[in-house]
């Protein structure tokens, strides 16, 4: 016996979205500064004689340069997939339209609040140069006001925009 899987959207979707994105940001900084400090203990000790400092050093540079900004980057887009999908697979009753507005109204406030905190954290000198290094996680956080404003009024348009016709259940849907 097949059952069918019962899909429901959240308006919440898009605040859950901005703070995990906030967290992971602020993560990535932290933990990329000191795997930069760790890096640089093992530059000066002993251990840059030996035979396995190449592969040391060579492992730092790969996660401080490329794996922590394509994995951000790759988590981030695949938020976003993930929030359209879910609003194609939703139906709502249009009258739901105002609280769709109002939390996405409450995550763009937020959102202001935490990009401001951002780029404070990453004004810090000590941590300036990895903000400098890390572009693209830079640009997201310094223009997620928009980006979640792009995001949110896409998914309330996939949402209130569908054809109506079917029922709630998906039998007779118009996907």
């Amino acid at each position: 016996m097949l059952r069918k899987l019962k899909r429901k959207g959240d308006p919440t979707d898009i605040l859950l979205f901005l703070i995990i994105v906030f967290f992971i940001a602020v993560s990535l900084v932290v933990v990329l500064y000191a795997n930069s400090k760790v890096a640089e203990i093992i530059d000066t000790t002993v251990l840059n004689e030996s035979d396995a400092y190449s592969s040391i050093h060579d492992s730092f540079t790969t996660i401080n340069e490329y794996t922590a900004q394509r994995g951000f980057t790759l988590f981030f887009g695949i938020l976003i997939i993930g929030i359209i999908v879910s609003s194609f697979l939703v139906r709502v009753h249009p009258v739901f339209i105002f609280i769709y507005i109002i939390v996405l109204g409450v995550t763009i406030l937020t959102s202001v609040y935490l990009a401001n905190a951002y780029a404070m954290m990453v004004a810090n000198e000590q941590l300036a140069t990895i903000s400098e290094n890390y572009g693209m996680m830079t640009f997201i956080m310094q223009n997620i006001v928009k980006i979640l404003l792009g995001v949110g009024a896409l998914s309330m348009i996939i949402i209130f925009g569908k054809i109506g016709g079917g029922d709630v259940s998906g039998s007779n849907s118009d996907l």
